[in-house]
């Protein structure tokens, strides 16, 4: 969901969004206290950027642990300044950063940047992630969106925080 259609748009410091962003975190510490150690998200603009703000938050005291799942190089440059220094800031503090626009090539044993569209990319990047988790924390209404019909494909537990 776009955040900017919300009733607080971009006004991170209204009540409505604190009180999401409370919800959020009340969401993720219930996970956390349930055994989900592991912690997923692609950092984009919105809902997956402040799991993943919660989430470093809670590893400073558990020992949890947050993969940025990285689809493409621009995923930065479609941010505003505030928001990417943010995303950079998650970069540093989060487990590990798993880029999906990269491989490794045996043959020439080096690194090598995949041809593939942003948007193939970035279905990569909800694969990888539903691949390695059994619950699909959502924001927003469930819908056709790609990593909600994946995770139903695939029989995750869905939890739906409604907006």
């Amino acid at each position: 969901m776009d955040i900017s259609r919300l009733p607080f748009g971009f006004n991170e410091n209204s009540r409505e969004c604190q009180e999401l962003k409370e919800r959020i975190q009340n969401k993720i510490v219930e996970l956390y206290w349930s055994g989900i150690d592991e912690f997923y998200t692609d950092c984009t603009f919105g809902f997956p950027l402040w799991c993943g703000e919660i989430v470093t938050a809670l590893m400073m005291y558990n020992d949890v642990m947050l993969f940025i799942v990285f689809p493409h190089e621009n995923q930065p440059h479609k941010l505003a300044e505030d928001w990417r220094d943010r995303l950079f800031a998650l970069h540093e503090k989060c487990t590990d950063v798993i880029p999906m626009y990269t491989e490794y090539d045996e043959e020439s044993d080096s690194i090598v940047f995949l041809n593939e569209s942003e948007e193939e990319l970035e279905k990569r990047a909800v694969d990888y992630m539903l691949e390695k988790c059994g619950t699909l924390l959502f924001c927003g209404l469930p819908n056709d969106s790609y990593i909600y019909k994946e995770a139903v494909k695939l029989g995750l537990e869905i939890i739906v925080l409604i907006i």
